[in-house]
């Protein structure tokens, strides 16, 4: 597997080959991550002398504006845990597809391999766009902070830490979009269409509802950070957009399949509609099989009646109701992180 990827000049970001090479669980490493990001923030700002141990001014420093580093260092671990935990679940959704498809198991086997692999060129612009982002936020967030403000103190830190989260924001953004794409693609081009029965194209939208959940899961991390009425704006401006790119991310797995839906459906309504046309004239001239060609008829409209009520997106009931408790996510992380604030200052006095 990695030495086709290999050939084709493709590689796998380095944090994806964490949990790839290390057998590290997702959840693992962003639990480790998290805490790793919490013990070098700590060590920094006691040198700098911002925080005494984990004391701000005599105060636990996640009781003061400076949790939102806690809050930070969660994003960061999840950024770098979600690839791997992407990329898994397209490979083995891609396998659960294999009878739909009408490729051979080496073939399939090649392309899974494929999958969360890219042009080190595709990565380096990736990464080079998260470096400009994070750059261009940092500066806003800056030019948005009253005079005065003790994060302006804190300006060498906080540009680290800026980039480096929307560097690996924008590399995890190309392995979901990347990976969705090529699946998108494999469907399109290889899938066996049954119109009557569209249950084993399942595994694609699971691919999009996970795509989905994982920024849904980043949405409501974000709205953590909404209680900084400085930056409020610049927050809910990312929430929005990590929104949109969830939205595209739940389609673009499935356009392959809609596209192969519409296309199988286009091409059985022709044949259909051309044999309605044969059996209409046969019937209308006053053929000998009259009766015969009646009935023939009246199976062919209702034929074609069930072939254009066949809808070309493969959702069902069940794709809507996860999906809507997707969208609850952000608000319901929210409202806990606010109770649990109320609770926490309510324990401490």
């Amino acid at each position: 597997m990695a030495t086709t990827v290999a050939d084709e000049g493709r590689v796998r970001p380095i944090e994806q080959r964490l949990t790839d090479e290390r057998r590290l669980p997702p959840l693992g490493l962003w639990i480790v991550v998290t805490l790793l990001v919490i013990v070098v923030c700590t060590a920094w700002h006691n040198v700098t002398g911002a925080w005494r141990g984990i004391e701000v001014g005599g105060e636990l420093f996640w009781r003061t504006p400076w949790r939102l580093e806690i809050v930070f260092a969660v994003i960061f671990g999840y950024i770098l845990a979600c690839g791997g935990w992407v990329v898994r679940g397209v490979r083995r959704d891609l396998e659960a597809l294999a009878p739909a498809l009408a490729i051979g198991p080496s073939e399939l086997a090649e392309e899974r391999a494929r999958i969360g692999a890219f042009p080190a060129s595709t990565l380096f612009i990736a990464t080079a766009a998260g470096f400009a982002v994070g750059i261009a936020i940092h500066a806003l967030v800056n030019a948005m902070l009253p005079s005065g403000h003790s994060a302006l103190e804190d300006l060498l830190w906080r540009a680290i830490r800026d980039v480096a989260i929307w560097v690996f924001s924008m590399r995890l953004i190309l392995v979901v979009i990347g990976s969705s794409w090529r699946v998108s693609q494999i469907v399109e081009r290889t899938a066996r269409i049954d119109l009557f029965d569209l249950r084993g194209l399942a595994p694609i939208v699971r691919i999009g509802l996970r795509n989905a959940l994982a920024f849904a899961a980043g949405v409501s991390m974000l709205a953590a950070m909404s209680g900084d009425e400085v930056t409020l704006p610049v927050t809910l401006a990312t929430m929005a957009i990590v929104g949109a790119v969830g939205a595209f991310a739940l389609l673009l797995p499935v356009r392959g399949a809609r596209r192969a839906i519409r296309t199988a459906k286009n091409a059985e309504l022709l044949a259909v509609r051309a044999a309605i046309r044969r059996t209409r004239t046969a019937t209308l001239e006053g053929s000998p099989e009259g009766e015969r060609e009646a009935m023939l008829l009246s199976g062919l409209l209702a034929l074609e009646a069930r072939l254009a009520g066949v809808v070309e997106w493969p959702f069902d009931l069940g794709t809507f109701v996860r999906l809507f408790f997707f969208l609850t996510l952000p608000l319901a992380s929210w409202v806990a992180a606010a109770v649990v604030e109320r609770f926490v200052s309510y324990l401490l006095g």
